[in-house]
């Protein structure tokens, strides 16, 4: 499943202020990511309402708002969800490395080569990551997503999964994933609720 470049997906979050000229703190999902630079539009969601801005400075963590002068105007954003458009990544040039937005929809098999659904959604638990896949069977199952139970990242995504984590009737052969009806998660919405940023 490809991502469309015009989704929005989420970074992080926006923190307190910081000093007096319109500057917050932010929390980013992935604190390495360098997808924002000064002249890069994002939006800002909170309460609901939807903010269209424009980075005008970024450094340490720290993060200004073109029109943003004063500490009022910066405490407006407090806890604002800050979303970019997927076409704006840093792709990573990394070997076995991307961003989580990619791997929904994917395919996902067991070592053998044996479908065991989709990815449908990641959840961070705090302690892990978590992906939720859709099994053939129809039943959710949440994997922990870290090695060594991801092989490879694909497509498809090739997991060693401990036994006991998907039932006998969760996995079909290979080659019979199109008789399994699975279809990947329409809800661009959630797609773009996911940690995009991140790098397994």
């Amino acid at each position: 499943m490809t991502i469309p470049d015009d989704t929005w997906v989420r970074l992080g979050v926006v923190g307190r202020p910081h000093g007096v000229r319109g500057s917050m703190k932010m929390h980013l999902d992935n604190p390495d990511s360098k997808t924002l630079h000064p002249g890069l539009a994002v939006r800002c969601i909170k309460a609901g309402k939807t903010h269209t801005l424009t980075v005008a400075k970024i450094a340490s963590g720290i993060i200004t708002f073109e029109g943003f002068a004063d500490r009022t105007a910066a405490e407006g954003m407090v806890n604002a969800e800050l979303q970019v458009q997927r076409s704006d990544f840093v792709d990573t040039e990394d070997e076995g490395s991307a961003f989580l937005i990619d791997l929904v929809g994917v395919a996902v098999v067991d070592m053998t080569g044996a479908s065991l659904g989709i990815v449908q959604s990641f959840i961070d638990s705090g302690p892990q990551l978590l992906a939720e896949v859709k099994t053939p069977s129809g039943r959710v199952v949440l994997v922990p997503f870290v090695p060594p139970i991801v092989n490879d990242l694909g497509p498809p995504v090739v997991l060693a999964p401990p036994g006991g984590l998907f039932d006998d009737e969760d996995a079909i052969v290979a080659g019979s994933a199109a008789d399994a009806d699975l279809q990947p998660a329409e809800d661009e919405d959630e797609a773009e609720e996911q940690d995009s940023t991140r790098k397994s």
